[in-house]
């Protein structure tokens, strides 16, 4: 007989040296509100707080820029900002709230957005190869429309002296986040974001050591990390977030991304989040469903592949299926986005026995709607998301939040699949 939930759940663990106190793990999301210039607002140490106080075990702040050209790139705005020192201070003040409470932070970082990046004049987009990202049906997640779909513009082959200026001015970043007091930091190498593109064929067509073998395709993180690992040294860790399947009939499988991450953990990372798919199979990359990365036996090669190796994974929020993964073996950490949203509380409740109590997210996924309009996000099932700071918190406007409602409606988005349908239909005849 299984041991239950909240007694497995409520067991501590370890990446590298940094003990953290239960398997619940607040994960990286752009909704901190952070200041216009990128500085950690009174909202975004709020948010936080209140996570550590529902008892997150980890926190890890999100929508974080580690160079200029990745603030004026990003697809939302405004971000989280560590591409000079004179942010320190600031980031420095949001890890003693967050300590107050006995609760370890790491920093999420990204370098560049790569093809979902907004180009700029003179400012392309750059990515491992120029294969442009397409989203729309039937590949949205529940509640997400995008009328006749959308292609973001071609980026650019980054080259290799361009590659190497990443590196150098993402190990700043790192060696500020250290500074600054973060417990950790992780590279976000998921979804089609720069370090992504790299690690699947489908977004790497390469000729040079960039491309072809997965050797290759995962030299970029694998310099990366080393150069952050001299900076750094031997006790600070270092996590990166990375797709497992792409979900898409010529894309890349977990075995093929399994055998990337081989190369990765070699190079000295100390943990590695696990997601879903990417932006253009958004619906498996935010199911609706508890468990998917289970079902699909995607953790379950990770782990093969990485005996030891810390693994976390995405949208498994049932308490038994979780519990049944850490009491297997499978994964070590269970971080938790729309769910920690809708009830700030859930880990505290579960490791009560309170699961009666639990407000669930409903998955409609209004908030990534507001992500995506950049309007302050807020959660249909707690309106006390994004209001933590009180007055200070920016509030969405009358004509935003009907946008909001608008988009998420079958009904009104149905029509206006149909009208763009058509429109595109005419202009290519």
């Amino acid at each position: 007989m299984m041991t239950s939930p909240a007694t497995v759940l409520s067991t501590p663990w370890k990446i590298n040296g940094l003990t953290i106190k239960n398997r619940f793990v607040l994960s990286p999301m752009a909704v901190l509100q952070p200041t216009e210039d990128g500085r950690p607002s009174d909202q975004s140490i709020a948010f936080l707080v209140r996570r550590a106080q529902g008892g997150a075990g980890l926190l890890m702040v999100g929508g974080g820029a580690a160079t200029s050209r990745g603030v004026s790139e990003a697809p939302f705005q405004p971000l989280m900002r560590s591409d000079d020192d004179r942010y320190i201070p600031d980031l420095k003040r949001l890890v003693d709230a967050v300590h107050e409470h006995e609760v370890p932070v790491i920093h999420q970082i990204f370098p560049s957005f790569g093809a979902m990046g907004i180009p700029g004049e003179g400012r392309p987009t750059r990515a491992a190869s120029p294969k442009p990202v397409h989203m729309g049906a039937p590949r949205l997640p529940n509640g997400f429309f995008i009328p006749g779909g959308r292609t973001n513009p071609t980026p650019e082959e980054i080259t290799k002296e361009e590659i190497l200026e990443v590196q150098g001015a993402t190990v700043d970043a790192v060696r500020r986040c250290k500074e600054a007091g973060f417990d950790g930091i992780e590279l976000g190498a998921h979804m089609r974001y720069l370090y992504s593109s790299f690690l699947s064929p489908r977004t790497n067509w390469r000729t040079d050591e960039y491309g072809g073998s997965a050797e290759n395709r995962a030299r970029i993180l694998v310099e990366t990390i080393r150069a952050i690992r001299e900076e750094v040294g031997d006790n600070y860790p270092i996590g990166v977030r990375m797709s497992v399947n792409d979900h898409l009939p010529d894309g890349q499988g977990p075995e093929g991304y399994a055998e990337v991450a081989k190369h990765i953990a070699a190079a000295g990372v100390d943990c590695i989040a696990l997601t879903d798919g990417n932006y253009e199979s958004m619906d498996a990359n935010l199911p609706r469903e508890s468990g998917a990365i289970l079902a699909h036996g995607e953790a379950q090669i990770f782990r093969d592949a990485l005996p030891g190796m810390p693994l976390l994974i995405s949208s498994t929020y049932d308490p038994e299926q979780a519990a049944t993964a850490v009491e297997e073996g499978i994964i070590d950490g269970l971080m938790l986005a729309r769910q920690l949203l809708a009830d700030p509380d859930f880990p505290n409740k579960i490791l009560a026995g309170r699961e009666s109590d639990i407000t669930w997210c409903d998955h409609n996924n209004s908030c990534l709607r507001r992500l995506i309009f950049n309007v302050p996000v807020t959660c249909s099932k707690n309106r006390e998301t994004g209001r933590e700071s009180g007055a200070g918190a920016r509030k969405a406007t009358l004509p935003q939040n009907l946008v909001v409602g608008a988009t998420g409606s079958p009904v009104l988005m149905g029509i206006a699949d149909k009208l763009a349908s058509a429109k595109s239909k005419k202009v290519k005849a």
